[in-house]
């Protein structure tokens, strides 16, 4: 402390010299006073910046391997989907083929039913026209038939009749003929 005191006092050559010394002391007493526990600090310090920096080191070289494990996990299980996914499509299409076949077949069945149906229908129809041609065929000749019995015996009646019937002057003559035989007093 008397050189603190003394240094204002001194030259200006004398000054620096003892600037130097002063501060030299007071590192020594520094030293003397602080030097362990400021080494151990030091250390401490060093010691705490290597552990820290080893573990961020881990906890990087951790979270890289995380990563690194959940990217082949997702990669994996993005994989595993896209061949389900394909498995399931080319299921689909398998299934909508089929179904498509089936329905392809049953349009074929209805379409022949469709068919077997119209050539029944024609064929029915067909036959009934020939059988109502036929029937009104017979039923003309039998109706030609019976018009022209019916005309032949109009004709053997009518020519029944015309000889069975007396001319009304005929009858006369011959009633007034027979009426003189029997009355021959009656002329007169």
């Amino acid at each position: 402390m008397n050189n603190k005191t003394r240094k204002p006092s001194a030259a200006n050559s004398g000054n620096s010299n003892s600037d130097a010394t002063e501060t030299d002391n007071v590192d020594k007493i520094r030293d003397i006073l602080f030097g362990n526990q400021m080494r151990e600090v030091e250390q401490r310090f060093a010691s705490l910046e290597k552990s820290l920096a080893s573990d961020l080191a881990a906890m990087r070289n951790e979270n890289a391997l995380q990563i690194e494990s959940l990217k082949i996990f997702i990669e994996s299980e993005i994989e595993i989907l896209g061949s389900k996914l394909s498995g399931e499509e080319q299921t689909r299409i398998e299934n909508v083929d089929e179904l498509d076949d089936k329905v392809k077949q049953s349009v074929k069945q209805i379409d022949k039913k469709i068919a077997d149906v119209v050539k029944s229908l024609d064929k029915n129809s067909r036959d009934i026209n020939q059988k109502i041609l036929k029937q009104s065929q017979d039923f003309n000749t039998e109706l030609s038939n019976q018009i022209t019995e019916a005309r032949e015996r109009m004709d053997s009646h009518r020519e029944e009749l015309s000889s069975a019937k007396v001319d009304k002057l005929l009858l006369s003559e011959m009633l007034n003929a027979l009426a003189l035989q029997v009355n021959p007093d009656d002329s007169k």
